[in-house]
């Protein structure tokens, strides 16, 4: 029988309130997030692209530019879509082009996102759907650009 010293079983318990405190961190921006998506487009469902592409300043403010801001930015959009009715849903990938147009967000996130979508629990949701032909773009175009 293995024993472990007080020393590693205290280092253990630190190392679990980290990851802890980090999850709280990232469920926290997640939150925020989501929320000002919701006080930006509280109602909308009709013209949801066009009046998220209006405010995408106040989205960037969310989430500020560091590591992983894309893919809260994201996520929370997925979260937020999966709230409104399909009206809204449809016009996801106008959002994704606008804001890739924009340089508010990058190929190599948007497919991650995608991809991880795809592969995950709401995986028959109907954003994958709707965000699949823009992403097939976004694909075929840096293919066609490498080739050049």
């Amino acid at each position: 029988m293995m024993m472990f010293s007080g020393k590693l079983i205290h280092q253990w318990k630190l190392l679990k309130q980290r990851i802890q405190e980090q999850l709280n961190a990232v469920t926290a921006e997640m939150d925020i997030v989501t929320a000002v998506y919701e006080a930006l487009l509280d109602g909308v469902e009709k013209g949801f692209a066009k009046e998220l592409i209006k405010k995408k300043g106040y989205l960037l403010a969310s989430v500020g530019q560091e590591d992983g801001s894309q893919l809260r930015l994201l996520r929370a959009l997925e979260e937020f879509c999966g709230k409104l009715k399909l009206a809204a849903v449809k016009e996801v990938a106008l959002v994704l082009k606008a804001l890739y147009d924009a340089d508010v967000l990058e190929e190599e996130f948007i497919v991650q996102w995608y991809q991880e979508g795809v592969a995950g629990v709401e995986k028959d949701s109907k954003i994958w759907k709707n965000v699949k032909p823009f992403v097939d773009w976004l694909q075929s175009a840096e293919s066609e650009s490498e080739e050049d």
